[in-house]
C-alpha cells in the first residue's frame, strides 16, 4: 500500500513540476571568434543555468567568417551577439544596434613584433610590413597609437592576416595584430622573444567586447534584456572566480580550437586584467569614455554618419528599476509623507515660488517621487544657513541638493554624487580673464554657508572674502562696484546674470574647485537614506543632464508697465483725432482738385509700386552678399584661431612627448626614479594646463559680445599681440602707448587688430631688412587713434584704393579671402563709430628711412 502511494506522490509531484514550470524563451547568441577563454562567461551562464534561471534556452552560435553580424543582429535574426570597440561604426551605418555592456575596459588587440627585428618604438613603424584583419585595422585604438607617432597609414604596408604566427617569426611580416591574452604565450612557448605595442600603455584605452542587440528588443522586450544582460555578467563573475573550473568546462565542451590547458589559463588571467582595468566594477561603461571613442573615430574621418551616442549604449539610454527591500518597502507604505528643505535662491539648481520648489532640483525630486510612488512636502527656509539649521533641528527629513562636508556629516547621511558643478569667478565687464585667481589681491563676496567657502579662504590667502546671504545680493554689490567678484556655481552664475538683466558683469574665470551634489538625509531616517540612495544610483547621467539643460534655457516673462501703456494709448488718441480732423480739412479743400490730378496720381502710383519692388530687390541682395561676408569673415578669423592655436601647442606638445618618451626610456632601462618621475609628470601636468589656458583665450576673444564694456585700448593690443605670438617670432614691434579707455565691443577690436597686423606680417614675409611694426595709440581733437604701421615697403599705389573692398585680395585664393579689411572697415564704422584709414608712409627710424602701410583706426568720443 506505501509502496502505491509513494508511484502515486512522485507521479503527482512530476505532473504538477511540468504543468508549473515556466516555458524557456529560446534566444541566440553569436559569438565573435572561435571559441577560447574570451567567451568563459557565456559558456558558463549557460552550464550553470543562469540563463535558465532568468527564463533562456539560450543557443550559442561559434563563429564563422563572412557573417555580417551587426548587420543579423540589427535585422532581428540573431538576438545578442558580442562586437569589438568597431561597433560604434556600425551604428553609424544606421544599424539599429545597442550596446548593453562592455566587457573589457581596454582592447586586448595589440601589435607584436620579434626583438629580432630592431623595432623597438611606434617610431620604427615607418614603411614596415604589418599583418593585420579588416576589423583589426579599424579599431581606433591601433590607429592613434600609430597616428600619435606622427606615422602616417600610407606609411605601413598591410599584408593580409593569415592567422599563423610563423609568418612573424619567419619574417614574413614585420608587425603582426593579435590579442594580448592569446599570442605572447604562443611565442613565449616557441622560445621567441617579442615587444609589444599595446594602445593603452599610450593613454588610447578602448573598451571592447560589447554584448549587444537589437533596437526592436530594447523596445519592445525590455525586461528580456536586462535579464539576458544579469545572466551574462553573472556568468562572467563565474567565470573569474573560478578560473580553472571554467578552464575545464571549455576544454570539455567549447574546444573547437584545441588549445591548451595552459594557453587558456594564461588567456583568462590576462582577459581578467583588462576586464577590471582601472574598475572594480564589472561591464562599466563610462559616458565620457565612449564619447572620447567616437570623437577619434569622427576626427579619423570613420564615422558615415553622426550618431547620438546616448542611444547606442543602453546605460545611458534608461535608469534602471530601484530595486528595494521588503522592509524598505514597509517604510514608504507606512511614511505618510518626506519633508523636504532645499537651498533656496540658488537657480536654476533650487528656488521656491509660492509655495513650491522650483529648478532642476525640483524636476529631480519628482523623477524620484514617480520612482518610488511617495509624497514629498516642500518645508520652505528663506537662507541657505536656516536650510541647515532646519536639518540639524529636524524639521526636514531631507534635502535633495547639497554638498558634503565634514561638519555636515555629523547631521546628515550623504548619497553618492549625482552632478558635477563647475565655480566660477564673477566680476564686472572691464576685468580681463583670469586663468589663476591666486594672485588677486581684491574683496570678493561669498554666499554664507557655501560649503566650498572654508577650502576658498585656506587656498587664496590673498584675497578677502566678505560674506553674503543671497547670490542676488552679491551680484548686485558687484554691478555697484561694491566688491570686486563673487565665486559662484557656473550654471547660478549664467542664470542669474541674465534672469536679473545685469549688462556690466561677467564670468571672469573657471576655478579648478567643483561643487559634487548629492542628496542629503539626517542621520535618524537609515531606511530613508538607503532607498534614496538606491533611487539615485539608478538615475542614469543622460537623463541628470536633460533635466538641467532644462533650466539652462529659461524663458523669462515679460512684465507689462501698465501706467505707460495707457499714456501710449492718450497720445494714439489725441494723434488720431488730430489726423481725423485735418483729413477732414484737407478733403472739402481737394474735392474740386481730386479730378485734375487723377491721372498724374495714378502714374506716381505706378512709378511707385515699380520703385519700392526695386528697392526691395536691392536691399535684399545687399543684405544676402552682408550675411555671406559676415559668415566668411567669421570663417577666416576662425582659421586664424586654429593656425595660432597650431602654434602655441607645438612646443608644449613637444614637451610632453618628450617628457612620456623619456619616462618610457627610463622604465625599459630600469632607471626610472621617483624623482625623475614626479618631475616630468609635473612638467606634463603644468604644460597640460598652459593647453588648456591657450584655448580659454582664444574661446574668449572670438566669442560674440552683445554689450559693449569699457577698457583700455592698450589691454585690448597687447592681448592680440600675445595670441599672434608665435607669428611675431621673428618681428619687432615698437610701441608707443598712451593710456586711454574706451566704450565700445573689444572682441570685434581685437579681431580688427588681429587682421591689420596678420595682413604686416604677411607683407613682411619677403622683407630682407629688419621686420619691424610700429603701434601708436594717442587722443586727439576727442578722439582716440591707433596707428600700425610697417616697414614693408607699402600698398602698391594703384590697388590701394582697393584693398578694403569686399573680395579684393592680392594673396593667393588658397590664403586670403579678400574680406578682412572690408569686414574691419564695416567694424569700425558700424560698430565703433569711427574710421578706417590706409596710406603708405616714408618714415625715419633710428637714423634710416623705411617706407611702409599706415593703418589708422580712429574712435569718436
Amino acid at each position: 500500500m506505501s509502496k502505491r502511494f509513494l508511484i502515486f506522490f512522485l507521479f503527482c509531484f512530476i505532473v504538477s513540476t511540468t504543468l508549473n514550470a515556466k516555458e524557456l524563451k529560446k534566444v541566440t547568441l553569436q559569438l565573435s571568434w572561435f571559441d577560447q577563454f574570451q567567451f568563459a562567461g557565456y559558456y558558463m551562464a549557460k552550464e550553470k543555468g543562469f540563463y535558465e534561471e532568468a527564463g533562456f534556452d539560450v543557443e550559442i552560435k561559434p563563429f564563422t567568417f563572412g557573417t555580417d553580424i551587426p548587420l543579423e543582429v540589427s535585422e532581428g535574426k540573431i538576438d545578442f551577439a558580442v562586437g569589438r570597440e568597431t561597433l560604434i561604426l556600425e551604428r553609424a551605418k544606421k544599424r539599429k544596434i545597442v550596446a548593453l555592456y562592455a566587457l573589457f575596459q581596454a582592447t586586448p588587440l595589440v601589435l607584436l613584433a620579434t626583438e629580432d627585428s630592431q623595432i623597438k618604438s611606434v617610431n620604427d613603424f615607418k614603411n614596415k610590413r604589418i599583418m593585420t584583419t579588416i576589423d583589426d585595422s579599424s579599431e581606433v585604438s591601433l590607429k592613434a597609437m600609430i597616428s600619435s607617432h606622427n606615422i602616417q597609414l600610407s606609411d605601413l604596408k598591410f599584408l593580409k592576416h593569415t592567422h599563423n604566427i610563423n609568418d612573424l617569426v619567419n619574417k614574413n611580416t614585420d608587425i603582426i595584430s593579435a590579442y594580448i591574452s592569446k599570442t605572447p604565450y604562443d611565442l613565449q612557448k616557441m622560445g621567441v622573444k617579442y615587444t609589444v605595442f599595446d594602445p593603452k600603455k599610450f593613454g588610447f584605452d578602448m573598451y571592447s567586447d560589447f554584448l549587444y542587440t537589437n533596437e526592436n528588443l530594447i523596445n519592445n522586450e525590455m525586461h528580456d534584456v536586462n535579464a539576458f544582460k544579469n545572466a551574462s555578467l553573472k556568468g562572467w563573475q563565474y567565470a573569474y572566480s573560478h578560473i580553472k573550473l571554467s578552464v575545464d568546462v571549455i576544454l570539455k565542451k567549447y574546444n573547437s580550437q584545441h588549445l591548451s590547458k595552459e594557453a587558456l589559463l594564461f588567456e583568462a588571467n590576462a582577459l581578467k586584467k583588462l576586464s577590471y582595468f582601472k574598475n572594480e566594477k564589472l561591464g562599466l561603461i563610462k559616458e565620457d569614455k565612449v564619447q572620447r571613442i567616437y570623437d577619434l573615430y569622427n576626427v579619423m574621418g570613420l564615422v558615415e554618419n553622426p550618431i547620438n551616442i546616448e542611444d547606442f549604449f543602453l546605460p545611458f539610454r534608461f535608469s534602471e528599476d530601484v530595486q528595494l527591500t521588503q522592509k524598505e518597502l514597509d517604510y514608504l507604505k507606512n511614511k505618510k509623507s518626506i519633508k523636504m528643505c532645499i537651498i533656496p535662491n540658488v537657480m536654476p539648481y533650487s528656488g521656491v515660488k509660492g509655495e513650491f520648489a522650483i529648478g532642476f532640483v525640483a524636476d529631480y525630486i519628482e523623477l524620484i517621487k514617480r520612482k518610488l510612488n511617495i509624497k514629498i512636502d516642500l518645508v520652505k527656509t528663506e537662507t541657505m544657513t536656516e536650510t541647515l539649521a532646519f536639518l540639524k533641528d529636524k524639521k526636514c527629513d531631507m534635502i535633495p541638493g547639497i554638498q558634503m562636508t565634514e561638519e555636515r556629516k555629523s547631521y546628515l547621511n550623504f548619497s553618492n554624487p549625482y552632478l558635477k558643478v563647475p565655480f566660477v569667478l564673477v566680476t564686472r565687464n572691464n576685468e580681463p580673464f583670469y586663468n589663476d585667481i591666486s594672485n588677486l589681491h581684491q574683496t570678493i563676496a561669498l554666499v554664507k554657508g557655501y560649503a566650498i567657502s572654508e577650502l576658498l579662504k585656506r587656498k587664496y590667502k590673498n584675497i578677502k572674502f566678505v560674506d553674503v546671504e543671497t547670490i542676488d545680493e552679491a551680484l548686485k554689490q558687484i554691478s555697484k562696484g561694491e566688491v570686486f567678484g563673487t565665486i559662484s556655481p557656473l550654471s547660478t552664475a549664467l542664470y542669474k546674470i541674465q534672469n536679473l538683466k545685469i549688462t556690466n558683469i561677467k564670468i571672469s574665470s573657471k576655478l579648478d574647485e567643483t561643487n559634487n551634489i548629492r542628496v542629503g538625509v539626517v542621520k535618524d531616517e537609515t531606511l530613508l537614506f538607503d532607498i534614496l540612495d538606491k533611487t539615485v544610483n539608478s538615475i542614469g547621467n543622460s537623463t541628470v543632464n536633460n533635466l538641467l539643460n532644462k533650466w539652462l534655457y529659461v524663458q523669462y516673462d515679460k512684465e507689462v508697465d501698465y501706467g505707460f501703456l495707457w499714456k501710449v494709448l492718450a497720445l494714439f488718441i489725441l494723434i488720431s483725432g488730430a489726423i481725423l480732423y485735418r483729413q477732414k480739412l484737407l478733403k472739402t479743400m481737394n474735392k474740386e482738385l481730386q479730378k485734375s490730378v487723377e491721372e498724374k496720381t495714378q502714374e506716381l502710383i505706378q512709378i511707385n509700386n515699380q520703385l519700392e519692388e526695386r528697392i526691395k530687390t536691392e536691399v535684399e541682395k545687399n543684405l544676402k552678399k552682408d550675411r555671406l561676408l559676415s559668415r566668411q569673415s567669421k570663417m577666416a578669423a576662425m582659421g586664424e584661431m586654429i593656425e595660432n592655436i597650431a602654434h602655441q601647442w607645438r612646443q608644449p606638445l613637444s614637451i610632453i612627448t618628450t617628457g612620456a618618451s623619456g619616462l618610457r626610456l627610463k622604465k625599459e632601462f630600469g632607471h626610472l626614479d621617483d624623482d625623475f618621475f614626479n618631475e616630468t609628470i609635473n612638467t606634463i601636468i603644468s604644460t597640460s594646463k598652459h593647453l588648456s589656458s591657450t584655448v580659454n583665450d582664444f574661446m574668449y576673444f572670438f566669442k560674440p559680445q552683445e554689450n559693449k564694456s569699457e577698457f583700455f585700448v592698450k589691454d585690448c593690443v597687447k592681448k592680440c599681440l600675445e595670441l599672434l605670438k608665435p607669428k611675431l617670432k621673428d618681428v619687432h614691434i615698437i610701441e608707443d602707448f598712451q593710456d586711454i579707455k574706451i566704450v565700445g565691443f573689444q572682441n570685434e577690436l581685437v579681431q580688427v587688430f588681429m587682421n591689420i597686423i596678420t595682413n604686416a606680417i604677411d607683407a613682411l614675409e619677403s622683407s630682407n631688412d629688419e621686420k619691424m611694426i610700429f603701434i601708436k595709440i594717442y587722443s586727439i581733437n576727442n578722439s582716440s587713434v591707433i596707428k600700425i604701421k610697417d616697414n614693408a615697403g607699402g600698398i602698391p599705389e594703384d590697388i590701394i584704393n582697393k584693398v578694403s573692398e569686399p573680395y579684393f585680395t592680392t594673396k593667393h585664393k588658397s590664403q586670403g579671402t579678400g574680406i578682412g579689411l572690408y569686414m574691419c572697415e564695416e567694424i569700425v564704422k558700424q560698430h565703433m563709430n569711427g574710421q578706417l584709414k590706409i596710406k603708405n608712409v616714408t618714415y625715419t627710424y633710428n637714423g634710416k628711412e623705411y617706407k611702409g602701410a599706415q593703418f589708422s583706426v580712429v574712435l569718436l568720443d
